[in-house]
């Protein structure tokens, strides 16, 4: 029998380690996506000033990179600004009943805004009403989760709901994001608008 030179041994060795080394990243990628859900409700490039800085919504911030997300496909969302003035038949949504409780008062920082309060009127209201929350907390958890609800719609990429996604209905992804704004509505609403200006869709200018 004919022995391998040592150019074919480290070549076939070389080869070995390097389908190893993909199908480990695949694996990790799949683990990732799958089983840990603050990663993928941001889906964006760590950044230093959120991954790292001790917030309550850390766990929304991804650490990783968004290309690991969405079969490679970077999100693409739109802002609270967006959804003020299209696809207004979301207007009539009720905050309590989508999110599991009352929106957040500026002023307090406790879920205690009036349980009749609708998506239309957080979005219509003015900086100085409060009815944004902490942060714009409210402002920014009803564009998240009418982001997640379009996904494929309006150019945007935000594939979270599903059989196969990281949650299973749009209730359970609105009620983590409640638990997030639980913790600290000011922090929440000021990393959900980080997420939103780094990730707007390009074709449609950010508004608020």
């Amino acid at each position: 029998m004919q022995e391998q030179s040592d150019n074919q041994i480290v070549q076939t060795t070389q080869s070995s380690v390097s389908e190893h080394e993909n199908t480990s990243s695949s694996s990790r990628r799949r683990f990732l996506t799958k089983a840990s859900v603050g990663i993928v409700v941001a889906s964006m490039p760590a950044r230093s000033v959120w991954a790292s800085g001790g917030g309550v919504a850390q766990s929304i911030v991804a650490s990783g990179h968004g290309s690991d997300f969405a079969e490679g496909v970077k999100i693409a969302v739109l802002s609270a600004g967006y959804w003020k003035t299209h696809c207004t038949t979301n207007h009539s949504k009720n905050f309590k009943t989508v999110f599991g409780g009352n929106a957040f008062n500026k002023t307090t920082a406790l879920p205690s805004l009036s349980s009749s309060l609708t998506f239309g009127q957080i979005l219509l209201a003015s900086g100085k009403s409060g009815l944004k929350g902490p942060g714009n907390c409210n402002f920014h958890m009803v564009a998240m989760y009418l982001n997640a609800l379009h996904d494929g719609d309006y150019g945007l990429k935000y594939p979270l709901i599903g059989t196969d996604q990281p949650f299973k209905s749009n209730s359970s992804f609105a009620a983590y994001l409640y638990a997030k704004a639980m913790q600290n509505p000011s922090a929440l609403g000021t990393e959900l608008k980080g997420i939103i200006t780094t990730y707007h869709v390009p074709s449609i200018p950010y508004s608020e």
